[in-house]
């Protein structure tokens, strides 16, 4: 048995698109904005926590999206009572170190969505373009979206 898919508008009346979704114009898309940011020795992570930061924060990004407003409140006020209790393990190790950091990653994700975003540990994310983007910067190309190619 073979299937075959018709290309695209077979059947339709000609002349007549189907609409599709239309970007968000406000919005960075599933993932947020995750970038490194240049800065202080004193208040950036080591190279390590940033890498990791970059991977992390965006999967939680992606997560609350489809979150109501207060589970996020209950998701962040548990990521400060851990990271609070917690967060030297974080860093050092510790049994609860795993749960710490997915805490600090979260707690960034949550803050991501305030305006402005949220710019710590060497990393700014953000999930609404805003004036002063670090993201924004020619050191930090941003990938064509589906938008920019003539098809």
């Amino acid at each position: 048995m073979t299937t075959t898919i018709p290309p695209v508008g077979v059947g339709k009346e000609p002349g007549r698109a189907e609409p599709g979704a239309k970007p968000n114009p406000d919005a960075h898309g599933p993932f947020g904005r995750v970038v490194t940011t240049p800065g202080n020795a004193a208040t950036r992570a080591p190279s390590e926590w940033v890498t990791w930061l970059l991977f992390m924060v965006p999967l939680c990004i992606a997560e609350l999206r489809e979150v109501s407003e207060p589970d996020v409140e209950r998701l962040a006020a548990r990521a400060v009572d851990l990271i609070a209790s917690h967060g030297d393990d974080a860093q050092y190790g510790g049994h609860h170190q795993r749960s710490a950091r997915t805490a600090i990653a979260q707690g960034l994700a949550v803050l991501a969505r305030a305006d402005g975003g949220v710019t710590a540990l060497g990393i700014h994310a953000c999930v609404r373009p805003h004036l002063g983007c670090p993201g924004d910067s020619p050191s930090h190309p941003t990938l064509p979206t589906r938008n920019d190619h003539n098809v």
